[in-house]
């Protein structure tokens, strides 16, 4: 038996997945578009920078046998990103976008069907916007098909963000789900009636599905775990030393960045706020004017390394999204030795205990924002005993449970 996953990227719950299956014999291949050879002697002549952002096209996970490679379309991206050449990236219409890419894999993996051995094939792994043409040539070939939803479907996506759009004008541009075509959204659905099973990471995505199918979809759900401890002792707050905040994600009104930065606004601390993620093409005024505050530092986009090292110094990570799959930065926060202050519209409510560990805030609120990031503030000893917690959760919550309950489940369904 055999499980063919295919992603884009590297993901680190699609590496999980990988370590899952090849861990239980399960995995035939994995398909993606680039991917480099493991730590060699040109990793020390590119230098540390370049080698963290290298070292996310790594897959030491899967044998460089079963690795397969379709690199053309994300090298055309890669490259007309780098050269700011816009409409050959422009959301969905670019040849060179992101929905491109997507969709030029899922036509590679279901030629490869194809030509597979039909006997040895049991299933294919296909994530969102990446499945339909897979799992329409799967299903002619009597070939499983399980969907991985990494985010709240389409609809509820839809709904939330038109009501910001609504209370919050100006940053409506901010939030691309809602220059989603119909046809992307009809070929989203389509992917889900193909589907034959369903993971989900969080209870949020599951209610977001059966909001709008019912009980008619098989679904599991798995959280994803937190990486391994990233220090033994949580950052320290000394006397007199400003509340170090972290934000990470895009700037965009979808992760409720209006929200924290009103809420930073009622704030009568002193604090400092560092935020890791890229622009959104149209900024909002309010947004350029925050950035220019002198207690906010954008990092932009950094490695994934790099923002791990930076959760380890801060002491407080705010992370208020209006709609998300699971938000897997909060789990990397709780890794790293700081509580988490984040909506039930993540996986907040699947991996943290209310007031000890971090606190659940509910959506579009600046108010419990800035009431929790105040009350953090003004008892270090509390804030403290919370960020210790969150390492102890993070301790025992591994990536092994997400990798061997992904692992079993596929066995079950292809063996049934």
């Amino acid at each position: 038996m055999s499980v063919v996953v295919s992603h884009p990227t590297g993901s680190p719950f699609v590496r999980a997945v990988l370590r899952g299956l090849a861990g239980q014999s399960l995995l035939g291949g994995f398909h993606t578009t680039l991917a480099l050879p493991y730590r060699s002697w040109m990793s020390r002549l590119v230098g540390e920078s370049l080698d963290r952002r290298l070292g996310q096209r790594r897959f030491p996970e899967v044998p460089l046998g079963r690795t397969h490679l379709h690199p053309l379309p994300e090298l055309m991206r890669l490259l007309a990103r780098q050269l700011k050449l816009t409409p050959l990236i422009h959301h969905e219409t670019g040849w060179a976008s992101v929905d491109a890419v997507y969709r030029a894999l899922d036509r590679d993996v279901a030629a490869s069907l194809r030509r597979s051995d039909r006997s040895v094939v049991r299933a294919v792994y296909a994530y969102e916007d990446g499945a339909l043409d897979t799992f329409r040539q799967a299903q002619a070939l009597g070939i499983s098909r399980l969907y991985d939803l990494p985010i709240a479907h389409w609809r509820t996506l839809r709904r939330l963000l038109q009501e910001e759009a609504e209370r919050l004008p100006e940053w409506a541009p901010t939030m691309e789900g809602l220059r989603d075509s119909a046809a992307k959204h009809d070929r989203k659905d389509e992917e889900i009636r193909l589907a034959d099973h369903i993971f989900v990471a969080s209870s949020f995505t599951r209610a977001s599905l059966t909001d709008h199918f019912g009980e008619s979809l098989t679904i599991s759900t798995v959280p994803y775990g937190c990486p391994p401890p990233l220090v033994t002792q949580p950052a320290q707050r000394h006397a007199g030393e400003p509340l170090k905040l972290l934000y990470a994600g895009h700037l965009a009104q979808r992760k409720g960045i209006a929200d924290l930065i009103a809420a930073l606004n009622r704030l009568e601390i002193d604090w400092r706020l560092t935020m890791a993620g890229p622009l959104p093409a149209v900024a909002p005024e309010a947004l350029r004017q925050f950035l220019s505050d002198p207690r906010c530092t954008w990092l932009g986009v950094v490695p994934h390394r790099t923002l791990l090292e930076t959760m380890t110094r801060s002491h407080v990570f705010v992370f208020p999204s209006i709609v998300e799959g699971f938000g897997m930065v909060i789990t990397e926060a709780m890794a790293a030795g700081i509580p988490v202050i984040t909506t039930p519209h993540t996986a907040g409510p699947d991996i943290l205990t209310e007031g000890h560990d971090g606190f659940i805030v509910p959506i579009r609120d600046p108010d419990a924002i800035a009431q929790r990031i105040t009350l953090l503030a003004e008892d270090e000893s509390f804030r403290t005993q919370m960020a210790q917690n969150a390492l102890q959760t993070a301790a025992r919550s591994g990536w092994s449970a997400y990798e061997t309950g992904i692992a079993d489940r596929v066995r079950e369904l292809i063996a049934a």
